[in-house]
């Protein structure tokens, strides 16, 4: 079964399988869904929050506007911690496995070129065409135009874009280059960023919890449910106008999140689609 948006064919992903399985090239599931590649980030300790703030919000879909945001992608669908992504593949946007053309009228009808012109995705840790001197607002701009144009997203603040390019700026290789497991500990590091460097800014991140996908069947399903719930209730909580009754009410939901959810969350990964084993034996059933 397929889903198709915009021209582009989505693979549906099977019950008890990934989202990301969507976007992910035949036969590269297990590397794509339990490995990512490694990347070392390079900030000063004042900039530490803000180069964090910036990582959250390069994970979250609902940046992105139109088709991208429905299928639930992000900045790091395509570069996966921050890199290139390998894996990534749709029918009609991809002409091979790691390729992308965000020049399609899937993503926006403003840069759309009626051409079929997919590139290599980039490797965010390697020089590009942009600067990437902090002196320099070229970077502030071109991330701009990523959003507005080329993904149909909202206008974002100055604060946005000065966190996903400090994020952006501080990406490096990093010594041996192994890809690295990717664990619940990641997400939740991912909405500890959020709140912390996020909060009380002009348009706070709207965090998705995506964990809950992770944890399939009846075992977890008040798990899943209380995840939900947790995620449409931060979503009305960031949109509270005032901000120092939104900085309280957020500050609550994480400690809730941290104190009810978290250590659960991580004690149970082994029986999760984390854990390789359990995540191959699930996709093995779902074909």
């Amino acid at each position: 079964m397929t889903t198709v948006l915009g021209g582009a064919a989505l693979a549906a992903s099977p019950p008890d399988v990934l989202q990301s399985l969507w976007w992910t090239a035949p036969g590269h599931e297990m590397v794509a869904a339990t490995k990512q590649p490694s990347a070392c980030l390079s900030y000063s300790e004042a900039d530490a929050k803000i180069v964090y703030a910036g990582q959250a919000l390069f994970n979250t879909p609902a940046l992105l506007g139109g088709q991208a945001a429905k299928a639930n992608l992000s900045c790091a669908s395509c570069h996966a911690n921050g890199r290139d992504n390998p894996h990534f593949f749709v029918q009609g946007l991809s002409k091979e496995p790691g390729t992308a053309d965000v020049t399609s009228a899937f993503f926006s009808l403003v840069r759309a070129n009626a051409s079929a012109d997919a590139a290599h995705i980039p490797d965010l840790a390697q020089p590009g065409k942009i600067s990437r001197a902090e002196s320099d607002p070229a970077l502030e701009r071109f991330i701009r135009t990523l959003i507005v144009e080329e993904f149909s997203g909202k206008e974002p603040s100055a604060a946005t874009l000065s966190a996903l390019a400090s994020y952006v700026r501080s990406i490096r290789t990093c010594e041996g280059g192994a890809p690295q497991a990717r664990t619940v500990r990641d997400q939740i590091a991912l909405i500890d960023a959020a709140f912390d460097g996020l909060q009380g800014q002009s348009d706070p991140a709207t965090t998705q919890l995506l964990i809950h996908e992770r944890y399939p069947g009846a075992r977890f399903a008040a798990q899943r449910q209380a995840l939900l719930d947790g995620s449409r209730h931060l979503e009305t909580l960031g949109a509270e106008s005032d901000s120092a009754s939104r900085s309280v009410a957020l500050a609550a939901w994480h400690r809730d999140f941290k104190a009810e959810f978290a250590s659960g969350l991580i004690a149970a990964e082994r029986h999760s689609l984390y854990n390789e084993r359990v995540f191959n034996t699930s996709l093995k059933k779902a074909r």
